[in-house]
């Protein structure tokens, strides 16, 4: 028996969802984070890139990097397992 750590109710060790506040187990970054985190860096590096150099191919390489890096921010960021409460 472990304590859930949403809650604080019993629970079995092998859970996945927690019997009394439904929270569950999640692994890595949920869609809306990925997402989010990608579209920052879509908009906020050609945006920043702009401050340095004018309008050019430049910008749309630092547009597919900075979309990259979201992505890749978002992934490390969320990488472990944690417990999101299910909105029910």
């Amino acid at each position: 028996m472990v304590l859930c750590p949403v809650c604080r109710q019993k629970m079995q060790r092998t859970d996945e969802e927690c019997p009394h506040c439904h929270a569950q187990r999640h692994f890595g970054p949920t869609r809306n984070e990925t997402l989010t985190s990608t579209a920052i860096g879509l908009v906020a590096t050609p945006a920043l890139s702009l401050l340095l150099v004018s309008l050019s191919l430049w910008t749309l390489a630092f547009a597919i990097t900075g979309t990259l890096a979201g992505f890749f921010v978002a992934h490390s960021r969320h990488s472990g397992d944690r417990w999101l409460r299910n909105p029910r």
